[in-house]
């Protein structure tokens, strides 16, 4: 069947490498932004999609009307959507692929063929191009199997379910039927402004077009969903009429239809592709609270167009090249991916649409066809999960996507709404934020206490603002955000080098390399805008304290000092993909060799030993830290996310979470999110580290400081450092003759670590201080990714460790030198002394370079 199903793509045009023997319980269709978001299920009985079922929104909990029908001489097939109320015939699925922009279902409508293509458009490198809310279906590559001429018409209508979830809902509409293109909008006659209900919104305006072509009979309807059918049927096309005006999205199922003539097919014709335009469309996108107010921002396009009307002209008439672009992308994706696995190449398949359809680009609202596109901002949904907006640890999944795919722009301006949100004086807390808040399309951002996720966020923003810079050249966003990120990875040296040490973490090895490699990430960025530096002396220190309590003779324990426990350890990918040098090769083989001995369940591994859960993302991102050497363990562990997003049963392919014995998503876990952009890191690899250009460093913070302002605290700060240079000078003399006979740490040797009781599963950890300026005599709670699978509610959040496996131990001091407690607590005074009197002093140097300019 394979075979011949095979032979039935070479002979159609389709490529054979997306083709995949099992089948997807869910297809993606129109997906192209947050609200824009389109699938079909493909388990119904014995028939496959796209006919005999509905279109539905991605949690599958909405249907999304869309019906399709095609006239072979007077004989009407329906090939997308459910039975119509008459007796029309469904056309017969015979081939079905993926490419990472289209679905292509190639059918059989009596004695005739054609394809049926849903195409997202991925512009990678264009942001006009990939902010337009729009997605195309065709319908071409007609053939006869009887070499005989056939009249073929090609119908297809929308409901007006498409912009609004609630069904009383009353709907106003139009169409406008120009010379070059007809197209039908609607939209509640009553818009509920930045409003998302269950995912979708309810201020989007809905349009469905076509443009006109000479010899081409074009007509319309909008109506009453039979009627409008069944006049189709009759006379093999419609009367351009309109039967009603404002009406509930239930009230007869008003639907809005276009319909085409093709005229007699000959066996050695072939007519041009019919081409119709989805939309879902809305203005303004967002609203961004920023100092000192709440802006409004536009959707990128705007930049360029002033009128809808030659949006939608110029979306259908740059078809042809938008199909070229797409297969081009396919072409670069499919064969790489191919190369690495036919199931890699089945998931990049998937995946890729759905992270470019998580994200908004914006620039400020105003005058339409002249809006600044200096002040870009990329937001991105938490789709699948929750409301959160730009989720950190979701854009640090996608990253390696974004980059392979030449979208570094796209990398560059998800993290500056994060970046010019925390240098706000909106924003307190010394450590990064975990998202920008949870109520998108209303970008509140997060000034809640997340200390939970501190280690992780810091970690994932410092290794993501290194990684764009090394990988694009681009080191602006290091010099503009420089005391930010700088902030960042004290914090961490701080949190990972005081009492409790890397246990700080949780114990929890995963979270521990992050943590490190952030402030790896803050020495190269030290190096690349020319400042000394101390953090990579940090991050050798603790990558030895690291390998002494996680690597063990056979494996990385997952828990520190837990030989019996292990993970998927994901976040070494960085280590390996920035050419950091911090884990040995050895580290990497002994640990893959060890995924080798292991016997997964049937949909692949849990995440660690502490929960029976999987998380394909992180699955694929751990893939690409095995060696090439041991490809058979790479496959062990795509294979199984592959079966269980080309497994029919399964309804939801590759959500954030699901049983890694059955495949089924879990709660609060649906498709459709960035963070699958993981996947990505094997080809990500191929990517080289470049030279990072990177200007003069803003050291205001904020980017907006006057220069008087600054040479003030230049002078204020010098006479400030005098005093306390003279101050620790004296203080460190006497400390040296009370502490003359005492041995002091060797600062070659590694941090210390103290013993984690992982089997004390029923004391709950004492909160900890967020200053980390106090000192850190408190016990710390377990740190991990914000979870990409719940809601985190606004005021408290927990990680997902806290929520999967509950309340951490305390942990007991294990003391790992014999200095008595006073010398280790000055020396670690007088250390932290002066590595801010350094820091200061580089400062200083640096202001007094010639400034950078200030408006």
């Amino acid at each position: 069947m394979f075979s011949s199903l095979l032979s039935l793509m070479l002979l159609c045009g389709l490529p054979v490498f997306a083709q995949s023997p099992l089948q997807l319980g869910y297809i993606p269709l129109a997906v192209k932004t947050p609200y824009l978001h389109g699938w079909v299920a493909s388990r119904n009985g014995s028939t496959q999609p796209p006919a005999h079922i509905w279109p539905n929104f991605f949690t599958t909990d909405r249907i999304l009307g869309w019906c399709g029908m095609i006239r072979v001489d007077n004989q009407v097939y329906q090939w997308l959507g459910d039975g119509v109320g008459f007796d029309f015939n469904f056309t017969n699925t015979l081939a079905n692929e993926i490419t990472p922009t289209k679905s292509v279902f190639r059918l059989q409508a009596g004695p005739i063929q054609f394809n049926a293509t849903f195409l997202s458009p991925v512009e990678t490198t264009d942001y006009v191009r990939q902010s337009m809310p729009f997605s195309y279906m065709s319908v071409d590559e007609i053939s006869a199997s009887d070499s005989q001429t056939h009249n073929i018409q090609v119908y297809s209508d929308i409901s007006a379910e498409w912009v609004s979830r609630d069904d009383n809902a009353i709907i106003d509409g139009n169409t406008t039927d120009h010379d070059n293109v007809v197209y039908h909008y609607l939209q509640r006659e009553n818009p509920l402004s930045m409003e998302d209900d269950q995912n979708m919104v309810e201020d989007s305006v809905g349009y469905y077009g076509m443009a006109r072509r000479p010899n081409l009979n074009l007509t319309w309807r909008r109506g009453i969903d039979n009627d409008t059918r069944e006049m189709f049927a009759t006379r093999g096309g419609l009367d351009n009429s309109r039967d009603f005006d404002s009406r509930a999205v239930n009230k007869s199922w008003p639907v809005f239809a276009l319909s085409v003539d093709l005229g007699p097919v000959s066996p050695g014709s072939q007519p041009d592709p019919v081409v119709i335009a989805l939309g879902i469309v809305r203005d303004p996108l967002v609203t961004y609270k920023t100092e000192p107010s709440v802006q409004t921002r536009t959707s990128y396009y705007w930049s360029k167009y002033s009128d809808i009307d030659t949006v939608i002209s110029d979306f259908l008439t740059d078809f042809p090249s938008a199909r070229n672009r797409s297969s081009a992308l396919d072409d670069k994706v499919m064969s790489a991916a191919s190369a690495v696995s036919p199931e890699y190449a089945g998931i990049l398949s998937l995946v890729t649409r759905q992270i470019f359809a998580a994200m908004d680009v914006t620039v400020p609202s105003g005058t339409k066809g002249s809006l600044d596109t200096s002040d870009v901002k990329i937001f991105m949904k938490d789709i699948g999960v929750s409301l959160r907006a730009n989720p950190v640890e979701v854009i640090y999944g996608a990253f390696p996507a974004l980059l392979y795919l030449n979208a570094s722009s796209f990398a560059r301006d998800l993290l500056v709404p994060l970046l010019d949100f925390q240098s706000s004086s909106l924003y307190k807390n010394p450590y990064a934020s975990p998202d920008l808040g949870t109520g998108y399309p209303n970008i509140t951002g997060n000034t809640n206490d997340n200390d939970t996720f501190a280690v992780e966020s810091c970690g994932n923003m410092l290794i993501m603002a290194y990684a764009y810079a090394v990988k694009s050249g681009d080191g602006s966003l290091l010099s503009q955000y420089y005391i930010k990120l700088r902030s960042w990875a004290d914090f961490l040296v701080h949190d990972l080098t005081t009492t409790g040490g890397l246990n700080n973490t949780g114990g929890m090895s995963n979270a521990a390399i992050k943590g490190i490699l952030g402030i790896y990430s803050m020495a190269m960025i030290n190096k690349a805008v020319n400042f000394s530096d101390t953090y990579m002396t940090h991050a050798m220190q603790l990558i030895a304290g690291w390998n002494q309590s996680s690597v063990t003779d056979t494996h990385i324990n997952a828990v520190y000092n837990q030989s019996n426990s292990w993970g998927l350890m994901y976040n070494l990918f960085p280590a390996i993909w920035l050419n950091t040098g911090l884990v040995q090769d050895s580290t990497l083989n002994l640990q893959a060799e060890f995924y080798a001995n292991q016997t997964g369940k049937n949909f692949g591994f849990s995440l660690d030993t502490s929960q029976d859960v999987a998380y394909p993302h992180w699955t694929t991102m751990t893939a690409a830290t095995i060696p090439g050497n041991l490809p058979a363990v790479r496959d062990q562990l795509i294979k199984p996310v592959y079966q269980q997003a080309y497994t029919a049963t399964n309804v939801f392919p590759l959500p954030v979470k699901y049983d890694p014995s059955t495949g089924d998503h879990l709660s609060g876990s649906a498709s459709g999110s960035a963070i699958q952009g993981a996947a990505f890191g094997i080809l990500a690899l191929s990517l080289p580290n470049v030279d990072i250009n990177a200007g003069p460093v803003n050291l205001s913070g904020s980017g907006k400081a006057k220069l008087g302002a600054i040479l003030g605290g230049v002078i204020g700060g010098l006479a400030l450092l005098l005093v306390l240079l003279g101050g620790l000078f004296f203080w460190h003399k006497r400390r040296q003759k009370q502490d003359i006979n005492t041995s002091t740490e060797d600062l070659s040797r590694p941090y210390p670590f103290n013993v984690f009781q992982w089997n004390d599963w029923n004391r709950i950890l004492h909160p900890r201080e967020h200053n980390p300026s106090v000192a850190a005599t408190t016990t710390k709670s377990s740190r991990a990714d914000p979870p990409a699978d719940t809601s985190p509610a606004p005021t408290a959040m927990m990680s997902r460790k806290q929520r999967d496996a509950g309340p951490r131990p305390v942990q007991t001091n294990n003391p790992t030198t014999s200095a008595p407690a006073t010398s280790a607590s000055g020396t670690e005074d007088l250390r932290a002394e002066m590595e801010e009197l350094r820091r200061e002093m580089d400062s200083i140097r640096q202001i007094a370079e010639p400034p950078p300019g200030y408006d």
